[in-house]
């Protein structure tokens, strides 16, 4: 009888939790198609009516990451991370940037399960200290316009992996993010290369390695690579 009571209490308890996160990416999937626009956030329209992302802020506290398969543990990570920058932006909203709020990064505001943690922790130690998965990085939002295009679709622990493979050829192949001059044979990189260099790469040559994973026109070797400088200014969609 008692087998019987645990097998039922872990299906019933398993049930509920994978309608939870069934919940969760639907209705950051609604956020995501309604308020992002060519990698751009509609704030503005979400600051006037918040009641749906502080819905998302609630079923993140209440996750236990320590439940979660790796693939369910990226594709949920990767969604909150970007749901709580948004959340961060529009509580700040109007701002200028991210930058220009002190502590946006850094300040320990959020809450996932019973750990207390910064979008940086969230980034850096959860995610990046579970996956050191470079595409990551183009999936992942900063409110910036110097961030990759952000996706304006919810990423899935069934479909993340390929999901991830896509954005990255999409920032990649996204002229405005890698500048190419095909004439002066040089490409300007955003600086996301240089300060992550370990994940893309610490010299010329295997940065242009890279790249060639997913450039469509690949380039050679004799390139020159710079980097230009970061734009902190928030990725607000205006209408």
């Amino acid at each position: 009888m008692k087998t019987f009571l645990t097998t039922l209490l872990f299906l019933v308890s398993t049930f509920y939790a994978n309608a939870q996160q069934d919940e969760f990416y639907k209705n950051v999937d609604h956020i995501m198609r309604n308020y992002v626009k060519h990698g751009m956030v509609n704030y503005s329209a979400l600051k006037s009516d918040p009641s749906e992302l502080n819905k998302i802020v609630e079923q993140i506290k209440n996750t236990d990451l320590k439940t979660l398969s790796n693939d369910e543990f990226v594709a949920f990570v990767i969604n909150a991370y970007n749901m709580l920058v948004i959340y961060n932006v529009v509580n700040h909203y109007p701002m200028e940037g991210p930058l220009k709020v002190k502590g946006f990064f850094t300040d320990k505001s959020f809450s996932i399960g019973n750990i207390k943690l910064s979008l940086d922790d969230l980034e850096k130690k959860i995610l990046f200290g579970k996956s050191k998965d470079s595409r990551l990085h183009f999936a992942l939002s900063c409110a910036a316009v110097g961030c990759p295009p952000l996706s304006n679709t919810v990423y899935k622990p069934k479909t993340v992996d390929n999901q991830l493979k896509e954005q990255a050829k999409i920032s990649i192949n996204n002229t405005q993010f890698i500048r190419i001059d095909r004439t002066k044979k040089e490409v300007q990189l955003s600086q996301i290369f240089e300060w992550y260099s370990l994940h893309f790469g610490s010299s010329k040559k295997e940065q242009i390695a890279y790249l060639n994973k997913y450039l469509e026109e690949p380039i050679t070797n004799d390139y020159k690579v710079k980097y230009y400088t970061y734009n902190w200014d928030l990725n607000d969609w205006i209408e």
